[in-house]
């Protein structure tokens, strides 16, 4: 009889064991740090430059020009969509260049991320780096181009 009860005891704990798992199933997606609603604080050229005439050049055309704005927002579902004044520079003389916010432009389309690098997947953008909180789009073109982008998360 006490080896019956001994077997018994020693099944029910194995049913007992057997019935607990863990709550991890890998189901659940982790959220990457990409995600939220980003606003554009710079938008640098390699040569300073003083358009809105204050007589303090700067290479951030965003603190230049605050008709300069822009929105990216970061879904968690892997869409994404941008809202961004287009900036117009047209040389003048040597190193002198004429600096106009144009139209508003939206995008939108599927991102992809890894290893701190956000990619659009979009020709009209080159690949984010993250680092903390600020997002920089590396351009790399002199002027009368971009050198770089980057915004600051909300």
């Amino acid at each position: 009889m006490n080896y019956y009860k001994t077997i018994l005891i020693f099944l029910l704990v194995l049913v007992a064991l057997g019935s607990c798992s863990s709550d991890d199933s890998g189901s659940e997606t982790e959220i990457p740090p990409v995600v939220g609603v980003w606003n554009l604080m710079e938008v640098n050229i390699n040569i300073a430059q003083d358009p809105n005439g204050d007589g303090t050049a700067s290479t951030n055309m965003v603190a230049e020009l605050p008709c300069l704005t822009g929105v990216l927002t970061i879904d968690a579902s892997g869409v994404w969509s941008a809202t961004i004044t287009d900036l117009n520079i047209n040389p003048v003389t040597g190193d002198f260049y004429v600096f106009r916010c144009t139209e508003t432009l939206s995008y939108s389309g599927r991102y992809s991320y890894q290893n701190s690098q956000l990619n659009l997947n979009s020709s009209s953008f080159s690949d984010f780096t993250l680092s903390g909180t600020t997002l920089t789009e590396n351009i790399g073109q002199e002027l009368p181009g971009v050198l770089s982008q980057r915004y600051k998360k909300q």
